[in-house]
């Protein structure tokens, strides 16, 4: 028999919403939430922490060399589509690339003219051909099919690995859910309530023994476990002990916590997420930070700007000089004031001017041309040239 999930949440058992005696144990299906809901929960973690730094990378366009903020600059950093802004775009994607494995956009007009852009909710790919272009049909945007089907350099697929990460957490995590489920169990059992009883050789004699006892248990002695206060009346010829509680509870509950996190670590593994960034722990974040840029952002954003450079581009524009970068330099926040050693270095370098820098660090760009002029600090120089300095310094002064 099969009962509506949504019937058996929204009725008040699962009797009423199949309309008769359901042969289905209750605390089994809540384990089966559970699960699902505790694995869901590590992973969204995870791509929310991936999709909230691609989100704050700048996507820079460049013709002929030099940059640029005109359309192709405003559809990626702030409108790819009337519905949605650049982050809520970004998160979609990043969200359907992990949890698919795969993620497609598609180019269309808008009625004003314009190119948008859209995250497609599903999709149907013809088979690989080394020589032929693949096919997108059945693709579908929230409630919109197309009927047509997409080229390949019409569209951005993007693939993330050859194997599916959501499948292989889901393995793990099956197995340690199973120990969490242990582990609650013993918990459970070190706080409950155990009782043992002596019965009197005599009254277990009695022909009535068995439904006397049975009215004894259910009428009585489980409504004292069950209530917090009762009273249970103590009968002759009945003898009731409470058994200890186990004195290993914090024990059991702290290795609960600790299968549980074995799930946020071998999840945070899987998407080349430190520990330390997933747990939010302070000591050590910079290293992990540096680390998690490498492994993880970097060549996130190398496979985005590949494939948006290849099909929005393509190679004659972009010997040209014309191509979009994804700048991962953004993600981090920085202080002025306590980098202002730092960024004394960067303008002295000649190769940063002070726009450049501000431009940076997310301030509005100064409208004088002394702001876009390059310095170069002369603190470091060859030795016979300082030497020459010094000397026409002194055949200088009167």
């Amino acid at each position: 028999m099969v009962i509506s999930i949504k019937k058996w949440f929204t009725s008040g058992s699962a009797a009423e919403a199949s309309g008769e005696q359901a042969d289905i144990i209750c605390k089994d299906f809540e384990l089966a939430i559970a699960d699902y809901g505790f694995r869901l929960l590590a992973f969204n973690t995870c791509v929310n922490l991936i999709a909230n730094a691609i989100g704050k990378c700048e996507f820079k366009t460049f013709r002929g060399g030099r940059e640029i903020k005109e359309q192709e600059y405003y559809l990626w950093n702030y409108e790819p589509n009337t519905n949605q802004n650049s982050s809520a775009f970004l998160h979609k994607l990043i969200y359907k690339l992990y949890r698919d494995n795969e993620a497609l956009i598609i180019s269309t007009r808008r009625r004003d003219g314009k190119e948008s852009l859209s995250v497609a909710d599903s999709f149907t790919v013809s088979p690989e051909y080394p020589a032929k272009m693949q096919e997108y049909s059945n693709v579908v945007v929230g409630d919109v099919s197309f009927a047509r089907a997409f080229r390949e350099k019409d569209v951005l697929h993007f693939k993330l690995n050859n194997k599916d990460i959501n499948m292989l957490l889901a393995g793990i995590s099956n197995a340690y859910n199973r120990l969490i489920s242990i582990t609650q169990t013993a918990v459970e059992r070190g706080l409950g309530m155990r009782l043992k009883v002596h019965v009197d050789q005599i009254e277990s004699k009695d022909p009535k023994f068995a439904e006397k006892f049975n009215d004894l248990m259910n009428n009585q002695v489980k409504k004292f476990i069950e209530n917090p206060n009762a009273v249970l009346p103590e009968f002759d010829g009945y003898t009731f002990t409470e058994f200890a509680g186990s004195t290993n509870t914090v024990n059991y509950s702290r290795e609960m916590k600790a299968l549980a996190d074995d799930i946020y670590s071998f999840t945070a593994r899987a998407f080349a997420v430190p520990d330390v960034l997933l747990f939010g722990n302070v000591a050590g974040t910079a290293d992990a930070f540096s680390r998690w840029m490498t492994t993880c952002i970097d060549p996130l954003c190398d496979q985005l700007q590949e494939e948006i450079v290849r099909k929005r581009y393509g190679y004659e524009d972009w010997v040209k000089g014309n191509y979009l970068h994804i700048d991962t330099t953004t993600i981090m926040h920085v202080d002025m004031f306590e980098n202002a050693d730092k960024i004394e270095k960067l303008i002295g370098s000649a190769v940063y001017s002070v726009n450049d820098v501000l431009e940076a660090m997310g301030r509005a760009p100064l409208p004088e041309e002394w702001a876009d002029e390059h310095y170069l600090t002369l603190n470091i120089s060859k030795v016979e040239d300082s030497v020459q300095n010094i000397a026409q310094m002194k055949g200088g002064e009167s």
